[in-house]
């Protein structure tokens, strides 16, 4: 299809894999339609019990334009988990700042703006930030699944489309 970008099942997966270290198998067939502007979370691991932190990554793809600086928000279940820290991701690591606030019990604003570092040049394909949530699971049962979301995108993502917008987490007791 003209003006769009494919990811075999492979390529996504070593992407997943160089981004999260958590691969166990890679597929053999899969074709993946990030399509240009493309956000997407994805959380390590995807399953687990109380007391175990887990990493959310939002990961870019086929950036159309170069990156400065971006915001977002994040949305988890405040009754299954506790935010604990933000860190850069591989993309933005020469950034003068990447940054969360939690506005509400479950919101996060995250951010980030590159100052004297590297923007990101089109076509970039990696992550914008890791989130560090710790599973609290108050109130919550065996085999429970919890969705942790972006939106809200503004400045250099402001076109970006999700890809998908939630990862999914299931408790494990």
């Amino acid at each position: 299809m003209p003006g769009k970008k494919y990811l075999s099942g492979g390529s996504a997966a070593l992407f997943l894999f160089i981004i999260l270290g958590a691969c166990k198998k890679s597929p053999t067939t899969a074709t993946i339609n990030l399509g240009e502007d493309a956000i997407l979370v994805a959380c390590n691991p995807a399953s687990g019990g109380p007391d175990t932190t887990i990493a959310v990554a939002i990961l870019i793809a086929e950036n159309s334009e170069e990156v400065r600086v971006f915001g977002l928000e994040m949305s988890f279940d405040p009754q299954m988990f506790q935010y604990q820290d933000v860190a850069s991701g591989n993309l933005t690591g020469s950034w003068t700042a990447v940054d969360a606030n939690e506005v509400s019990p479950g919101t996060l604003r995250i951010g980030g703006f590159v100052g004297g570092g590297s923007a990101l040049s089109v076509d970039s394909q990696g992550a914008l930030a890791l989130v560090r949530l710790k599973v609290t699971a108050a109130n919550s049962s065996n085999n429970q699944q919890s969705q942790i979301c972006v939106n809200h995108f503004t400045d250099g993502l402001s076109g970006f489309q999700p890809a998908p917008a939630c990862t999914t987490f299931t408790l494990k007791k």
